[in-house]
């Protein structure tokens, strides 16, 4: 593995606003290699926690709110 693969901090795009649920990664992550960070806390993937991935988009279970902080780590 090349550390070129690694993507650490990242930002998501999309609106913080407290209603929109939907944010896009620069890159599709390698399966089962995201974390997500939301305030520095830790989230959980998946159907009934706190968001899903579909290939480079994230959906979260319920919206940031305005001044939250994502960041995300994976491989890609």
């Amino acid at each position: 593995l090349s550390t070129s693969n690694f993507v650490t901090e990242e930002t998501p795009s999309g609106t913080i606003n407290g209603s929109n649920t939907s944010f896009t990664l620069a890159n599709t992550p390698t399966s089962g290699t995201l974390r997500l960070y939301l305030n520095g806390v830790r989230l959980k993937s998946g159907a009934g926690n706190d968001y899903t991935l579909s290939t480079n988009i994230i959906t979260f279970t319920t919206a940031p709110i305005s001044g939250d902080v994502i960041l995300a780590d994976y491989m890609k």
